[in-house]
C-alpha cells in the first residue's frame, strides 16, 4: 500500500525522527532555539502573571518546536 501523502510528505516522514544531521541545520535549529531563549527571558522579566507567564512559555515552546520542525522540512524536501 502506498504511504498518503500529508503537506508534500509520507505520513511516516512526519512522524519520523529526523536528528539534525547538516551544518546548516544544526545552526538554524541553534540561533531557533536562542532566539525562543530570548524571549522566554524577557517574558520572565516582563510578565509578572503567572497564568499569563505560563501561557506564554507554552506558546513559546511550541513556536520553537514548530519552527524546528519547518527547518527539518524544509532540508527533507530539498533532499527529494
Amino acid at each position: 500500500m502506498d504511504e498518503q501523502q500529508v503537506m508534500g510528505l509520507s505520513l511516516s516522514e512526519w512522524f519520523k525522527y529526523h536528528p539534525p544531521a547538516s551544518d546548516e541545520r544544526k545552526e538554524a535549529h541553534a540561533r531557533i532555539n536562542g532566539a525562543a531563549i530570548n524571549f522566554a527571558e524577557t517574558v520572565l522579566a516582563e510578565v509578572k502573571d503567572d497564568k499569563c507567564r505560563e501561557m506564554a512559555f507554552f506558546a513559546i515552546q511550541q513556536a520553537r518546536m514548530f519552527a524546528n520542525q519547518g527547518a527539518t522540512v524544509d532540508e527533507i524536501r530539498g533532499q527529494e
